[in-house]
C-alpha cells in the first residue's frame, strides 16, 4: 500500500477517517493497487484515460476517488461488487497539456481506509521510433555444439517490414512477417557452431530512417564457468563475521564482511569517502534484539541495498539507517520478516580493466546466486529476494533484476543456481549502459561526439550491460522512480551544456523496460514514475510489504 504523503489528500482522508470513526492503517493482506496509466503514466491532453486497480480481497466497500485531494466520486459496492479483481474508472475530459494531478482510490477494510494513489501528467514523451531486442541465447550466448538452437528476439512497435537476418555480416535470411503490433519472434539457427566457433547474428527491420537491428555474438560449446565463485561457507563460518554495536545504533549486532564472491578481489574504489580497499563482501542484518540470526525454522524476505556511486555498504548504517531499520520492522520485526544485505560491488562501466572493457558486469548477481544457494544457512525465502538502491546501485539493481545468468553446468555450485529475483524498488536507474544505444535514442546528433568519449562506442550493446534486452516474462515486479519529467524531445546541445537535463538518471530509461514489459504481456508488473520526490525508505519498504511472499 502507498501512503498518502500529500498533505491536501491526507487531510481530506483524515477528515473522512474521522466521519468513519476508522483509522488510516496499512493492511497488508488487504490492498488496493492502482495499475500504470498511459506511458509512464502520461496521458495525452484532453482525452479521457481509465485508470484500472485492483483490490485483492473480498470487500463490501464502496470504492472513493479523489483528485488532488477531494473526494470527486464514490461507487457503490451495489456496483461494484464485492469479489476482488481488476475494476476500472475513467476520468473524464482528460487535463490540459501540462497539467498534473494526484488520484487515489480508496476501500474501507475492517475500521481502515486502504488507498492508493498515483501522479498522472497529460503531455507527451519521447519514445523510441523502434527497436528490435535480441535475447541471451542458450547459456550466457553459449550453445551446444553442433545443434540448431533458437533465437528470440523483440520488435518493439508495429510494423510491416519484412524481417532480415544477417549471419557474419552477410545477409543469410529474409522473411515475411506480415503487419503485425510489437511483439516477441524466434528464429532458428539451422546449421549448428562447433565448439569455441563463433558467430555474429544480426536481426533487423526496416524503418522510415533505415533499419533498426538488434545483434548477438554466440558460441558453441558450454559455457565457460562464471567468474569470482565464492569459497565454501556455513553456519560456523557466519558466526566468525558476527560483530556487535554497543550503541544500538541502528543495530545491536549484525554479520560484517561475508564474501559472497572470490575473497582474492579487491578493488580501490574509484572516488568517494571509502579509502580501504573494497571486496566482494556483504554486511548482513537481522530483526531480531542482538541482531543474529533467529533460531527458529522461518524463513525471512531478503532485501538487497545496492549503494549510490561515491558510497559504500557501510552507508547502511550511516546516512541510510532510517531505511535499514524500515525494512527490519516490517512484520513487526523477528522471525518471518526481513532479512536486509548491503554489499560492495563494482561498477559495471567504469570499473574497467587496462583496455577500457568492464571488470565484472555480474556482482548483483552473483549475490543472488550465493544467497539462493545459502538460503538455509539465511533463513530466507529464496523465492522471496528484492533488491532496493537509487543511482549506481538502481542501474546494477536494474539489470541485474532482468537477467538470468545460471550456468547448470558450472564447476561451482553457487554458479548453477537462479539469479531470479522476485522484485525491484529503484530510483534513478539507468537501464542501459551502452553509449550508443542512448546517443542515437535521446542525444540530437551534433552531441554524440561528446557524450561518454572515453566509452568504447558498443554498438552491439554487449559490453556495459543492456537489461532492455534481457526482459522476459518472468521478469520480475519493479518499481522505478525518476526526479526529472520524461522528456519530450532529444536532448539539444544547450540542454546539455546548461546542464537542463540529466542525461545519467533520464526517466525515458524507465520507459524503455516499461515497453518492453507490455510487449512480454506483464505490462502490470512494471511502475515507472517521473518527478519522483516521496521518501525512498518509506516508498521501498511499502513496495517490499507490499509484494513479499514471506510471513503473513
Amino acid at each position: 500500500m502507498k501512503s498518502l504523503s500529500r498533505k491536501g489528500l491526507l487531510y481530506s482522508l483524515f477528515i473522512l477517517l474521522s466521519a468513519m470513526g476508522g483509522q488510516l492503517l496499512a493492511a497488508q493482506n488487504f490492498q488496493v493497487r492502482i495499475l500504470p496509466v498511459g506511458e509512464g503514466n502520461v496521458v495525452p491532453p484532453g482525452e479521457p484515460f481509465p485508470i484500472r486497480y485492483e483490490v485483492t480481497d473480498t470487500s463490501t466497500s464502496s470504492h472513493y476517488y479523489y483528485v488532488d485531494g477531494v473526494l470527486k466520486k464514490t461507487r457503490s459496492n451495489s456496483s461494484t461488487g464485492s469479489q476482488p479483481g481488476e475494476f476500472s474508472v475513467t476520468y473524464p475530459g482528460g487535463f490540459s497539456d501540462g497539467d498534473r494531478k494526484t488520484i487515489a482510490v480508496c476501500l474501507q477494510h475492517g475500521g481502515d481506509l486502504v488507498c492508493d494513489e498515483i501522479s498522472i501528467r497529460a503531455g507527451h514523451v519521447l519514445q523510441l521510433e523502434q527497436a528490435v531486442e535480441v535475447h541471451t541465447v542458450g547459456v550466457n550466448n553459449h550453445v551446444p555444439a553442433g545443434q540448431p538452437f533458437d533465437i528470440a528476439y523483440d520488435v518493439l512497435k508495429p510494423s510491416s517490414s519484412s524481417h532480415y537476418y544477417y549471419v557474419d555480416g552477410s545477409l543469410a535470411a529474409t522473411q515475411n512477417k506480415g503487419s503485425n503490433e510489437g511483439s516477441a519472434f524466434s528464429i532458428t539457427y539451422p546449421w549448428g557452431l562447433a565448439v569455441g566457433e563463433s558467430t555474429h547474428v544480426r536481426i533487423c527491420v526496416d524503418t522510415d530512417a533505415g533499419q533498426a537491428c538488434g545483434e548477438k555474438w554466440i558460441t558453441g560449446g558450454p559455457a565457460p564457468a562464471g567468474a569470482d565463485a565464492p569459497g565454501p561457507f556455513d553456519g560456523t563460518l557466519m558466526n566468525s563475521h558476527y560483530v556487535t554495536d554497543g550503541s544500538c545504533d541502528p543495530v545491536c549486532g549484525y554479520y560484517e564482511n561475508i564474501y559472497y564472491g572470490d575473497s582474492s578481489v579487491s578493488w580501490l574504489p574509484l572516488v568517494g569517502p571509502d579509502t580501504d580497499p573494497n571486496g566482494l563482501r556483504i554486511d548482513v542484518y537481522y530483526p531480531t534484539p542482538d541482531g543474529r540470526v533467529h533460531s527458529g525454522s522461518e524463513t525471512n524476505t531478503l532485501v538487497i541495498y545496492a549503494h549510490s556511486a561515491n558510497h559504500n555498504k557501510e552507508t547502511m548504517r550511516g546516512p541510510k539507517k532510517g531505511t535499514l531499520q524500515a525494512y527490519l520492522g516490517i512484520e513487526g520485526g523477528g522471525p518471518g520478516g526481513v532479512t536486509v544485505a548491503a554489499l560492495d560491488f563494482r561498477h559495471p562501466a567504469k570499473d574497467v580493466d587496462a583496455n577500457g572493457y568492464p571488470v565484472s558486469l555480474n556482482d548483483m548477481s552473483h549475490a543472488i546466486q550465493f544467497f539462493r544457494h545459502y538460503a538455509e544457512v539465511f533463513k530466507i525465502n529464496p523465492d522471496d529476494i528484492f533488491v532496493t538502491g537509487s543511482s549506481l546501485g538502481a542501474g546494477a539493481g536494474i539489470h541485474a533484476a532482468v537477467k538470468e545468468i545460471s550456468n547448470p553446468d558450472d564447476p561451482s555450485p553457487v554458479r548453477r543456481e537462479s539469479s531470479r529475483i522476485r522484485g525491484a524498488f529503484l530510483a534513478t536507474g539507468q537501464s542501459s549502459f551502452s553509449p550508443q544505444w542512448f546517443r542515437s535514442n535521446f542525444l540530437e546528433e551534433e552531441i554524440w561526439p561528446y557524450y561518454q568519449p572515453d566509452f568504447h562506442d558498443d554498438e552491439a550493446r554487449s559490453i556495459y550491460g543492456h537489461a532492455v534486452a534481457n526482459v522476459d516474462e518472468n521478469s520480475p515486479i519493479l518499481e522505478l522512480g525518476y526526479e526529472q519529467d520524461f522528456i519530450d524531445h532529444k536532448v539539444t546541445a544547450s540542454e546539455k551544456t546548461n546542464k537542463e537535463v540529466d542525461t545519467t538518471h533520464l526517466p525515458n530509461y524507465g520507459l524503455t523496460l516499461q515497453n518492453q514489459y507490455k510487449l512480454h504481456g506483464i505490462g502490470d508488473r512494471i511502475m515507472v514514475r517521473e518527478s519522483y520526490g516521496g521518501s525512498f525508505g518509506g516508498d521501498s519498504t511499502r513496495f517490499i510489504e507490499r509484494n513479499r511472499i514471506s510471513g503473513d
